[in-house]
């Protein structure tokens, strides 16, 4: 990923502001200094595959740290970094939107038929979530009692959300 070795120096601090600052607890909100170093991350990224690898890039650190080798640690890394995300995935979201809404506002084809991107798009993002939800449940439950079930279900949240929040920054070539 061209930002990783362009301005590695400043990556490295973010994040290691974002695993002094909450990455060794499960937070309420998502840790500012975590969706910093997500956000410069993926704004180094011009593909899906680049974006991609900034998946894990919070866990993973937070993992090699004594408290994250736990289940409970490993579980509430995955937590801390899906929350991260979820802030990106949401401002995508609202970027995409705004892009749609314009776009529909600006179809000049008649009938209007075709003026249809911001609904399809919010359509599309209430079924995403459902699916997310119950594909995440799944992986869970895949252990059973087991302990590995926290492990695979927030390793789902955390994969599944950082996917979206890439798709819609890549398919919507929206000006930043």
């Amino acid at each position: 990923m061209r930002l990783l070795r362009r301005d590695s120096t400043i990556l490295k601090a973010l994040l290691l502001a974002a695993l002094c600052f909450g990455a060794d607890a499960a937070l309420a909100e998502a840790d500012a200094a975590a969706v910093e170093v997500l956000g410069v991350c993926m704004d180094g990224a011009a593909t899906a595959d680049e974006g991609e690898a900034c998946i894990g890039l919070l866990s993973d650190q937070c993992m090699d740290q004594p408290d994250g080798q736990t289940t409970i640690g490993m579980t509430q890394c995955a937590q801390s970094e899906t929350e991260a995300w979820d802030v990106l995935l949401n401002s995508e979201y609202k970027a995409a939107r705004a892009w749609t809404k314009a776009a529909d506002e600006g179809e000049t084809a008649e009938p209007q038929m075709f003026a249809v991107r911001a609904d399809e798009l919010l359509a599309a993002q209430r079924a995403w979530i459902a699916f997310r939800d119950a594909n995440c449940r799944a992986a869970n439950g895949i252990y059973g009692s087991g302990s590995m079930r926290n492990i695979a279900g927030s390793q789902c949240k955390l994969r599944m959300t950082a996917k979206r929040a890439i798709e819609l920054r890549m398919l919507y070539n929206y000006d930043r």
